[in-house]
Formats: structure tokens, C-alpha cells, sequence
């Protein structure tokens, strides 16, 4: 019985509607993600394609499946059912997409990825509007309210650095309020978005198109900027630097070339006052340094908190390396370390999780957990470069780095950008989209 023809152009507008989720509310991707899933199903069955599942695929489950087999021995259940159905999407999109391979033409996949460009720079617009109709507000001199909350008594003692640290956290917390994602997921769409449309600059014939493209390249660079994604902006330096060193034909004189501008432009960023250099100030002034118990409120900072988190992600993994504690229980142990071995409170304000996609992977399932995980990477990066394909190498390569410094695959903002897009470049035969 053959399908209608809708129903894969249903299951085609609903691809590019996805491709739309950072625009999208949690509610309304959950409903798309059904309803799209179903209809790739129905397409899948009605082909008769070959229903054999091949090692491409068991590669990108297995790492779910151990985390389902950890709960096995969670003593939290409840809290690891919760994590594996928030977390379901790790494996719907690679299986529809492995069902529906080579479904997807070459130019659909580029369209798909433009309407994901083109929704982050709505989102990004949408943004820019708030913040100047609340310059006075993000601008304006800190508040008593902010003086007390950092620990001090009165203005006169906070440094000025300290100042432009309040005023930035102040921005961070505005712009995450409104568009209701971190500015760390904002960063890693902006700097696959800038990937792509760099990459698809040549292919470009009109001149009108190819100014919009740079128009869309310098408003996301400039954004990422403000926005001081420290970890997105770094990873995009380097994916590239590495797309570039594995796939161009350039000299090793123009290569060099590269890495001088390269350089001179992160000196240059660092050594001025803006977002993005006070970031970094603040990571290095604070180096390795433990929050205690007798640590004041004013010597907190992001960098000495993730010290803190990092410290028991190593604590708890050299506790159980072999199964870890199960999906379940890796909050509760977490909370359990920051509390004896910490007694910052600070960590008693968040619920602050791993912090690193491996150290996830590890304390939940152990060993063999955070090997599938890096299995499933080497695989990608291996046919991504065998293939040729520049874009899922660049994306295999963000992520990856990403992942050192967050939990990415815990909420719908970075689970939906992996497995939606790698699924997508990953199981298509026609992966020249970028040559």
C-alpha cells in the first residue's frame, strides 16, 4: 500500500517546523515531535524499508539505553523516569531519521538549516528590542538590592570590576528571562548558524543574497559577543580553526596567515573592557579556588561555583567509575557532596547539575556509559571526515567541546540541537551539502 503524498510532504513541513524550536515554546516541540514522529513511523512501515537496525544506529541508542539499564539501580526512581522521558529525544530523532534515511534531499537539508538560522535571528531581534526598551534599566547603577545580594554593605567597597560583573550577570539573567534559554544554548546555535552560513557564502550568485548572509553573520557575531558565551565563542574558534585545518587546500603560508588574525583578535578582545574579556578576567583571577563555608558572597562568581561542581563530579566518579550510582541518583548524590564536602551556600540557592556532558554520562552509568558516549562521537567524526562533510564534522566538534562545561543533553534547548541536527546530516547519503 503506498502513501499518499501528503503525508511526506506533512512529514517534510513538519521537519522544517522543527527546525524552527528555538522559537518555539517546550510545549509546542513536544507536540510537533509527535506528531512528526508518527507520521515518519507510518512512512517507514508503509515503504517496507529493511527493518534491520544496523551498528550506525545501535551507536547513537546504546548510550540511552545504559542510562535506562542504570535505573536498575537507582534508589530515586521516580527522578530517573524523569530524567529518560525529558530525555527521550536523544533517541526519537536518530531512529526517524535512520528509518527515513536518505529521505531528505540536498536541498532540503539546506533549507531546513536556513530556517533554523533564520528563527535564532528572530529570536536574537526579539531581544535586541527588550534591551533597548530597557537600556536604563540594564545601564543603570546597581541597585541596593544587588550591593546586599554580593555581599557588601555599601557601594564605596565593590571594586569596579566587580561592578561590570554585577551589571553582566545583570544583562544575563534580563536576556535569559525574556527568551526563557540560556545564553550558553543561545551561543552554541549562533555559532553553528555562523558555521553554516560562512560556509555557504561562495555557493551564494546574487550579490543582494550575499549581503543579507553577511548582514545575518555580523548581527550573530556581534550578539554571541554580548552575550559573553564564553564556552560557544571558544568552541566556534576552534571547530572552525579544526574544519578548516582537515578540509581546506589552503597553504601552510595562508594557514598561518589565519592563525595570526586568529590571535591578534582574541589578544585584542581581551585586552579591552567588554563582556566577554570580563569572563575570562573572571575565570582566571579566580584559578581553582574552592567556595568554603567561611566564603562570603562577594568572592562568588560563576567560575569558583563550576570549581565546586567539578570537584565532586571527580569525587563521585572515583567513588563508583565501574556502574556509577544510576540516572536516578546522580542529583542526590551531587547535592549530598556540595553539602559535607562543600558548605558553600550558594549551592543550596540552585539545583546545580554536572556540568559536563561525560561526567554526566559516568557518575550515571559508569564506565561503559561515558564510553558509549565518546564511541558515539569518535563515529561520527570518523564518517563525518571519511564523508567529507564539513558541517557535521564542525557540529561533532562544538558539541563535543561544549560538553566539557555543560550538561547539554539534560534540556530541550541543546538535546533538541544535537540529536535533531546529527540525525539529520548523519543519515542521509547525500552528505556534500557543504563542499
Amino acid at each position: 500500500m503506498k502513501i499518499p503524498k501528503d503525508v511526506h510532504k506533512y512529514f517534510l513541513a513538519l521537519t522544517y517546523v522543527i527546525g524552527c524550536f528555538p522559537i518555539l515554546t517546550f510545549g509546542m516541540r513536544s507536540v510537533i515531535t509527535i506528531l512528526w514522529c508518527l507520521l515518519g513511523l507510518l512512512i517507514f512501515s508503509k515503504n517496507r524499508i529493511a527493518r534491520k537496525l544496523n551498528k550506525d544506529i545501535w551507536i547513537f541508542v546504546l548510550p540511552y539505553l545504559l542510562l535506562l539499564f542504570s535505573l536498575t539501580y537507582s534508589e530515586n526512581l521516580q527522578s530517573g523516569i524523569d530524567s529518560l522521558i525529558k530525555m527521550i529525544s536523544f533517541i526519537i530523532f536518530p531512529l526517524i531519521f535512520y528509518f527515513n534515511r536518505d529521505f531528505f534531499s540536498k536541498k532540503q537539508i539546506s533549507r531546513i538549516i536556513y530556517v533554523f538560522v533564520l528563527s535564532v535571528f528572530l529570536i536574537i531581534i526579539y531581544q535586541v528590542i527588550h534591551v533597548v526598551l530597557n537600556y536604563t534599566f540594564i545601564t543603570d547603577n546597581i541597585t541596593f538590592q544587588e550591593i546586599k545580594a554580593n555581599g557588601f554593605s555599601t557601594l564605596t567597597e565593590i571594586s569596579e570590576e566587580k561592578v561590570s560583573q554585577i551589571k553582566l550577570r545583570r544583562f544575563r539573567n534580563f536576556i535569559i528571562k525574556i527568551s526563557n534559554t540560556h545564553t550558553t544554548y543561545q551561543g552554541l546555535w549562533i555559532s553553528f548558524a555562523v558555521f553554516f552560513l560562512g560556509s555557504e557564502f561562495k555557493k551564494i550568485k546574487k550579490n543582494s543574497l550575499k549581503i543579507v548572509n553577511l548582514f545575518l553573520i555580523i548581527v550573530l557575531i556581534i550578539w554571541l559577543y554580548f552575550i559573553s558565551a564564553r564556552m560557544p565563542l571558544l568552541a566556534l574558534l576552534i571547530s572552525s580553526s579544526l574544519t578548516i585545518l582537515f578540509f581546506s587546500n589552503f597553504s601552510n603560508l595562508k594557514l598561518a596567515k589565519l592563525g595570526l588574525i586568529f590571535s591578534v583578535v582574541v589578544v585584542a578582545t581581551l585586552c579591552f573592557k567588554n563582556p566577554f574579556s570580563i569572563r575570562v578576567k573572571e575565570y582566571y583571577n579566580t584559578g581553582l579556588t574552592l567556595l568554603e563555608k567561611s566564603s562570603k558572597a562577594s568572592e562568588f562568581n560563576s567560575s569558583n561555583v563550576r570549581n565546586g561542581i567539578y570537584y565532586c563530579d571527580l569525587k563521585l566518579v572515583r567513588e563508583n567509575s565501574i556502574i556509577g550510582f544510576g540516572i536516578g541518583d546522580i542529583q542526590d548524590k551531587l547535592n549530598s557532596c556540595y553539602k559535607s564536602n562543600l558548605e558553600s551556600e550558594i549551592y543550596n540557592w540552585h539545583t546545580y547539575n554536572t556540568h559536563n556532558q561525560y561526567f554526566f554520562f559516568w557518575i550515571s552509568s559508569g564506565i561503559f556509559g561515558v564510553l558509549a558516549l565518546l564511541i558515539l562521537i569518535f563515529t561520527i567524526l570518523q564518517k563525518s571526515y571519511k564523508e567529507k562533510n564539513k558541517l557535521l564534522f564542525f557540529l561533532l566538534c562544538l558539541v563535543s567541546i561544549v560538553f566539557l562545561t555543560e550538561s547539554l543533553l539534560e534540556r530541550s534547548d541543546g538535546l533538541i540541537f544535537f540529536s535533531f541536527f546529527m540525525g539529520l546530516l548523519f543519515f542521509n547519503k547525500k552528505r556534500d551539502i557543504l563542499t
